[in-house]
């Protein structure tokens, strides 16, 4: 008889993955399900991937770190992972895609982390079962801050559920609710429930393996931003977290991207004077010509702003926006200013 080991949040936790495995017995012909976020924070997403990828009787049920890339929310857990596949991240995105947001078997549903009680299977809210931000709000909603889901629930069916990291062992809930995030990633254990027979096995995890990851990819991170797109505003918030790092490399980035910023806005002066001159000399123009040479213009509101007399830093920042802008204008003017290659590389 095929049996079913449904596995907690494995969180890039490969090895872990594998003792778990090893442990409960499991045989090619058994089917291995994982609760979802088999990715980030662990030292091993694309080998989980490709092991669930590539093995036949396995299902991974879609998790809130799955839709995080799917939607492109990307913080820094996802922006590593991203890293970590390269040119095979579009691949990874195509097949998450396709994840479903439950399993049901006659033993048991799993889902990754919540469940609203009294409402058909099938027409449970994708972002309740996977608990995104949104799902968890509407939980809240429903239950208030004070008890969890699993407290409601009143089906005949057990649900096995990922997500909420319950302890270092699984928490079963007197609803017939089983909990099986049991931290891998964080130094804790990875935890499994091999059905039809609820038994639970579990393995201690190496290491606390976002706390090593997350100080390990700081800087190729950084490296990777598209930092001329962003606004200025989001370079600061970007950079912030990283101010205080005991990794000197990572401080010097930060101080040559403060540098960079600062060498664009440096030039606010030339660049007001610069578009100052140029308005005075379209005055000079036909009316006609006027409007249409400030129609070719990309920052023609700045050249109306000055013929009007409202120029000011203020408006110059409020337009240009992104280094992007700023370094586009600047050409435009051929005023010089460093690009952040010259500058950060």
């Amino acid at each position: 008889m095929k049996r079913h080991l449904i596995i907690g949040d494995i969180h890039g936790c490969y090895e872990e993955l594998l003792q778990l495995i090893k442990i409960a017995g499991i045989t090619e012909e058994d089917m291995i399900v994982a609760v979802g976020d088999i990715i980030d924070r662990g030292p091993d997403s694309v080998k989980v991937y490709d092991f669930f990828r590539n093995r036949p009787n396995s299902k991974v049920v879609m998790g809130n770190h799955e839709r995080k890339h799917l939607n492109k929310v990307l913080h820094y857990g996802q922006e590593i992972v991203k890293l970590q596949f390269g040119d095979r991240y579009q691949e990874f995105l195509d097949w998450a895609e396709q994840l479903d947001y439950y399993y049901e078997i006659p033993e048991a549903i799993v889902v990754h982390g919540g469940f609203e009680n009294g409402i058909p299977l099938e027409e449970q809210k994708q972002e309740v079962l996977c608990a995104s931000t949104a799902g968890e709000k509407h939980l809240t909603k429903c239950y208030g801050t004070e008890q969890y889901w699993p407290e409601f629930y009143t089906g005949s069916k057990p649900i096995i559920f990922g997500h909420h990291v319950v302890g270092e062992e699984a928490h079963i809930w007197p609803t017939n609710v089983y909990g099986i995030d049991t931290g891998a990633c964080h130094g804790m254990r990875l935890t499994g429930i091999l059905l039809p027979e609820f038994k639970i096995y579990s393995v201690p995890a190496s290491c606390d393996y976002w706390d090593v990851e997350r100080y390990k990819w700081q800087l190729p991170v950084l490296q990777h931003k598209t930092w001329s797109g962003f606004t200025f505003r989001k370079i600061e918030e970007e950079l912030e977290p990283f101010r205080s790092s005991p990794r000197t490399d990572v401080t010097d980035f930060v101080e040559k991207m403060d540098k960079w910023i600062a060498s664009l806005l440096v030039k606010t002066p030339e660049m007001l004077n610069s578009i100052q001159q140029k308005a005075v000399a379209l005055e000079h123009e036909h009316r006609e010509n006027v409007n249409r040479v400030t129609h070719q213009l990309f920052y023609s509101s700045l050249i109306f702003a000055a013929r009007k007399g409202s120029l000011n830093d203020q408006t110059l920042q409020q337009t240009l926006t992104t280094p992007e802008k700023w370094i586009q204008l600047a050409n435009e003017l051929q005023i010089p200013v460093p690009t952040y290659e010259s500058v950060v590389n």
